[in-house]
């Protein structure tokens, strides 16, 4: 039921194994049981469950693995997991299984619904005399749940607009300044639609509206959870919806699929979309690494401010060799683990004193412009507790207000409902 894969990058003395499972059954032990051993370990090797939904996964995570050898000889992790559209809904079997995993990792700070089978880091970051005032205070913040925090960030990727140059070129168009507005980017993306192409590839649920909210100075949600009356959050979605049925720059955001906005871009059959810098490296994959360029989120005022959502590695409660789990952690998230990242990974780093590094590594002045703009003037919001069922919510309702069966204000209603059964 698992494969290994070889990494193909290999430094010095350091090489790296990944174990992969496409699609993990429930049980970890299904597989690999733990035979009377450490829980969470298969011999000396800890267990991590993350997700994997193609090659970029595998090299990601094998990069970091390589990053921790890097900083210690000692950390040897193996991963398995499926896709990150299924990762969150199984997480929670996946963690009280009998042979659950020592670690587990996190996007955008979505810690807050798993805590319970999490262990909380700050006496083990106060016992390794771990300085915390080196990572990111945004990411800290995110990973953290009443005060406590659980997990420690590995990166802190703000996101932005991706866009395909050639796509640009042949419109005639300027490629984005750090400076633009929702006028200049409706008018690019009107220049970029045609011969069946769109202009921009609209995403799911709330991240594309946390966004755009960020890109303005306003916080999407608060500790009581999504700012659903907001003005701001109607505006956000309201542009989205308009982007596609006003405007027509953008396909109508239809039920089913995950990422419509990530098969968009990477396909070529949209110029642009707003996405994680994770997603980087799969579109420079499927589109050419010297055609795809990042911009900052188009604002009303041009002063765009970056909406972050970064990654971390915790430890699960049941893991039975927490100082080992937090070591591999600590390692893999060290200056020099992640400084080891930065020449394959585009990923910003969630370590201040790595940033430098990163710079230097990517090797774009304008990469480099846009990151530093979206991570140094960030717009902080906290992670409700119910994300993943907003989540679901808006994925259900938003496409009735494409389809002009819904106004955006009902299909808001229809949300705010669903999250008060």
């Amino acid at each position: 039921m698992r494969s290994r894969l070889k990494s193909t990058r290999s430094r010095g003395r350091v090489g790296v194994s990944v174990v992969v499972a496409g699609v993990l059954a429930l049980g970890l032990a299904a597989c690999s049981g733990d035979g009377g051993g450490t829980p969470g370990l298969d011999g000396n090797t800890l267990k991590m469950y993350t997700w994997i939904g193609g090659e970029a996964d595998e090299q990601q995570w094998s990069d970091y693995i390589a990053g921790g050898e890097h900083a210690d000889p000692n950390v040897a992790v193996s991963v398995s997991g499926p896709p990150i559209g299924d990762y969150y809904t199984k997480l929670p079997t996946v963690m009280r299984s009998s042979s659950a995993p020592c670690l587990v990792t996190f996007q955008n700070g979505r810690v807050n619904p798993y805590v319970q089978g999490l262990e909380p880091l700050d006496d083990l970051a106060k016992k390794n005399k771990l300085d915390l005032s080196a990572y990111s205070p945004a990411m800290l913040e995110q990973l953290s749940v009443d005060g406590k925090l659980y997990s420690l960030p590995f990166n802190a990727g703000p996101t932005v607009i991706l866009y395909n140059k050639k796509m640009f070129k042949d419109a005639g168009v300027a490629e984005p300044t750090n400076d633009w507005t929702i006028d200049d980017f409706i008018a690019t993306a009107k220049a970029t639609t045609k011969n069946g192409v769109y202009g921009f590839a609209i995403g799911q649920a709330s991240n594309p509206i946390a966004t755009l909210m960020a890109a303005d100075g306003h916080p999407w949600a608060d500790e009581n959870g999504p700012l659903l009356d907001d003005p701001n959050f109607h505006d956000a979605l309201q542009l989205l919806v308009d982007l596609s049925n006003k405007y027509k720059v953008a396909k109508p955001l239809e039920a089913g699929g995950s990422f419509p906005d990530i098969d968009a871009f990477s396909t070529g059959q949209a110029a642009m979309e707003m996405q994680g810098l994770w997603d980087l490296q799969h579109a420079q994959e499927n589109l050419g690494k010297d055609n795809v360029g990042i911009a900052v989120i188009p604002s009303k005022s041009g002063a765009s401010k970056g909406f972050i959502g970064g990654s971390g590695f915790a430890i699960t409660k049941t893991c039975g060799d927490k100082q080992k789990a937090f070591d591999a952690v600590e390692a893999m998230t060290s200056k020099s683990g992640l400084e080891f990242v930065t020449t394959s990974q585009a990923s910003v780093p969630a370590r201040l004193d790595a940033l430098d590094a990163w710079s230097t590594n990517v090797g774009s002045p304008a990469f480099t412009a846009v990151i530093k703009q979206m991570t140094g003037d960030a717009t902080p919001s906290p992670v409700p507790s119910n994300q993943a069922q907003l989540d679901t919510l808006l994925t259900q309702y938003e496409v009735d207000a494409f389809s002009g069966k819904s106004t955006v204000a009902e299909v808001l209603q229809q949300v705010k409902a669903g999250l008060a059964q």
